[in-house]
């Protein structure tokens, strides 16, 4: 993720919270009730994306050169109330005079290829910024997707959108809640308090992929079921139409193992034939599937060593259940009309 979603809380900045002299004055309250560790101030909803452009330019880059740059507006302690690294440089600061400076993250830099950019001029919408600081990477907008190239000005270029909150640990939970959200009600009365916990807004993100998981499991179990039933369906007709034959091996001294094998064998080539078709299938199919995403697994051949597995031995016990009936069966009842 990039950063620390623990015991961190996003509230709205709406009302009388859309004036930055009022949120500054939020955050003395906060840190002062002790129920905030540390507060910041973010343009945009941090798990959704933001604004984006490509006019930025740099000693170096080609002319015909487009990069995306995902820009946003952070306010002072912003890595030290979301837990980010800084890689070099620093982030804002209230000592210093940071209206014409700019922080980048480890894909903005690396997209433009800058050695040394601490300290370099770089032009943003044509007006000179000096970088004073490299974020490490965390991700923001989409978790399956790489970390966009991302710049970060300060909170006074536009306006704040969330108050980001890291409660403090020593603290319960719930009063600091109810702390948090009675000094927001007092400074802004006329709107709800409208918070999250970051953690579980980020979890939201893999809903569609629990659901796909979940269904997947259900349907999947289901047609195994329904294969189940089918192959004992099978083997019961197989088993009636080899009854005799069964018998007579049985009188001619053939062992209860020996017929197991006899009756089971056909039905695991077939299981082996099946397996052997839809392991490519599934290969390209899950393949495909994992393309969409710029972090992926790997597919290794363990999933489908167990299914292959797994697909014969409830092959064998499910024919098995009639084929040890029919060769522990008295041979007499299939051979007294002969």
């Amino acid at each position: 993720v990039g950063y620390n979603t623990n015991n961190l809380i996003q509230i709205e900045a709406q009302g009388n919270l859309n004036n930055q002299n009022k949120l500054e004055l939020l955050k003395v309250q906060l840190l002062k009730s002790g129920a905030a560790a540390n507060v910041t101030f973010f343009n945009a909803d941090v798990n959704l994306n933001s604004r984006n452009t490509s006019a930025v330019r740099w000693t170096g880059k080609d002319p015909n050169e487009s990069i995306l740059f995902n820009y946003r507006s952070t306010g002072y302690d912003f890595t030290e109330t979301m837990g980010i690294k800084m890689v070099a440089g620093r982030e804002f600061s209230k000592q210093y005079a940071d209206s014409n400076s700019i922080v980048l993250n480890e894909a903005a830099v690396k997209a433009m290829g800058i050695k040394n950019p601490v300290g370099t001029t770089i032009y943003f919408w044509d007006s000179p910024v000096k970088i004073i600081g490299i974020m490490k990477d965390f991700v923001s907008a989409s978790a399956y997707k790489k970390v966009e190239p991302m710049l970060f000005l300060p909170i006074t270029k536009f306006d704040a959108q969330v108050v980001l909150v890291r409660l403090t640990e020593a603290q319960n939970i719930s009063n600091s809640l109810m702390k948090i959200d009675e000094i927001v009600k007092g400074m802004n009365p006329e709107y709800p308090v409208e918070r999250t916990f970051l953690d579980e807004s980020f979890e939201e993100k893999f809903n569609d992929e629990q659901l796909l998981g979940t269904l997947s499991n259900w349907f999947g179990g289901f047609a195994i079921f329904i294969s189940c039933l089918g192959l004992l369906g099978l083997a019961l007709y197989m088993a009636e139409q080899r009854k005799k034959e069964i018998s007579i091996r049985k009188v001619l001294g053939a062992s209860t193992y020996s017929l197991l094998a006899l009756l089971n064998v056909d039905f695991m080539k077939l299981v082996a034939v099946s397996n052997i078709i839809a392991f490519p299938l599934g290969y390209i199919i899950i393949n495909k599937w994992l393309s969409s995403f710029d972090y992926r697994v790997g597919i290794s051949a363990l999933p489908f060593i167990l299914a292959a597995v797994l697909s014969l031995i409830i092959a064998l016990l499910t024919v098995s259940i009639q084929s040890v009936k029919v060769a522990n069966a008295n041979p007499v009842d299939a051979l007294r009309n002969e």
